[in-house]
């Protein structure tokens, strides 16, 4: 070695041993007290019901999310559930309609009394739509139309499953309905029917000009950061995980395959037609129920519920269930689509927004939803009352 190449070689060690080395990783943050909790009161539920998985979530007065996952997706056991864990949630979309159609009605685009026919009269089919000449959108969005359900007809679910990759539109959806008798006069009688929330989404893009589901990001899913959240208007819905259906919704066994739902899902429109986790539906709980998401001089429309079918809710207000539970008035709703359940609730009175989400539409095997609910705002309820300077 050239003996002037010394001195380089040793100032360049010293300078290397001066760099400090690269800071270690942050270390994860540790769970939340409550989730232990969450989680074996998951895995309690999973042992005495015998659903293959679920995840479920708690969001608590201050907005901090508490969540938990039991269970795989796959008979194989080989794709673990996780907090991140996406199920389609059913009628829990009714909520999303029927928040947009409370903003629409603030600013003026329609009106709750209104009648559906000044928006959707001029539509060729409109006249054979059942009380569609007296029937409003107060009406349709507290199922007191008397319009009739499309979604058990064996026709309709036949035009479903002959054509798996076609979207079976909202009006193809209603013709099945066409002609048929109502239910009952406008106002007279509570009937849930999936056809109500068609007829809303249609008003919707009537007035907005757009499809429902580009007014349901605009609105709702990107500016309140609800990221987890999409709708189910192609078949290949990004990150759902496997369902089991039993057959009560028109399909057995798995419900996804390579990526892709059994049929295209967007049949479901307005009256579902979401994909969440359970994370989101905690927070989209207590933005519509303790936030602004409705304008405050309709917030009352939104939970003033008319009496609804026992064992259902206690009663329905606009998308809505209006129940009592074990910890006072609780506000939300559940869903099926099949190979799913699901079901959120916000306890008023706790201030605790609770939700789980099934990849089972059985309703045997999952349990009673709504008294997991009450299971876990309890957890909440006694943590929060441990230290009252937690709220």
């Amino acid at each position: 070695m050239p003996r002037a190449l010394l001195p380089l070689l040793l100032l360049t060690s010293a300078l290397a041993q001066q760099v400090p080395a690269p800071p270690a990783p942050p270390a994860p943050p540790a769970p939340h007290p409550l989730q232990s909790a969450l989680a074996a009161l998951l895995a309690e539920q999973q042992t005495k019901h015998g659903f293959p998985g679920a995840c479920a979530a708690l969001s608590l007065p201050d907005g901090t999310l508490v969540a938990a996952a039991v269970g795989h997706a796959d008979a194989a056991k080989s794709i673990p559930l996780t907090e991140r864990s996406r199920f389609m949630s059913g009628s829990i979309g009714k909520t999303y309609c029927a928040a947009i159609a409370l903003q629409l009605a603030g600013e003026g685009k329609f009106a709750l009394d209104g009648r559906l026919a000044d928006l959707l009269g001029d539509e060729p089919w409109y006249a054979k739509l059942p009380n569609g000449a007296a029937i409003t959108l107060r009406q349709l969005l507290n199922h007191t139309s008397g319009v009739p359900e499309h979604v058990w007809k064996p026709a309709f679910q036949r035009a479903v499953l002959a054509e798996p990759d076609r979207c079976l539109a909202p009006r193809a959806c209603l013709a099945h309905v066409l002609g048929d008798a109502p239910v009952a006069s406008p106002g007279a009688k509570w009937s849930y029917a999936d056809t109500n929330y068609l007829l809303v989404g249609l008003a919707i893009e009537k007035v907005t000009g757009k499809p429902f589901q580009d007014v349901l990001r605009e609105r709702l899913l990107r500016p309140l950061g609800l990221a987890d959240t999409v709708p189910n208007d192609r078949r290949d819905v990004p990150g759902l995980v496997n369902g089991h259906a039993s057959g009560i919704a028109f399909h057995r066994g798995d419900t996804v395959a390579a990526g892709r739902y059994f049929v295209h899902p967007w049949f479901e429109y307005c009256g579902g037609g979401v994909s969440s986790t359970a994370g989101d539906l905690v927070r989209w709980a207590r933005l519509l129920f303790a936030g602004d998401v409705v304008p405050k001089d309709l917030r009352d429309d939104l939970t003033d519920g008319v009496p609804a079918a026992r064992g259902v809710t206690d009663r329905y207000g606009l998308g809505c269930f209006v129940t009592g539970s074990a910890h006072g008035p609780a506000l939300g709703h559940s869903g099926i689509m099949p190979g799913y359940l699901g079901h959120v609730l916000w306890f008023r009175d706790l201030d605790v927004a609770a939700a789980i989400l099934c990849n089972s539409d059985d309703g045997k095997v999952a349990g009673p939803l709504h008294k997991h609910l009450e299971a876990y705002a309890a957890a909440a309820r006694g943590w929060l009352a441990a230290a009252p300077a937690r709220r």
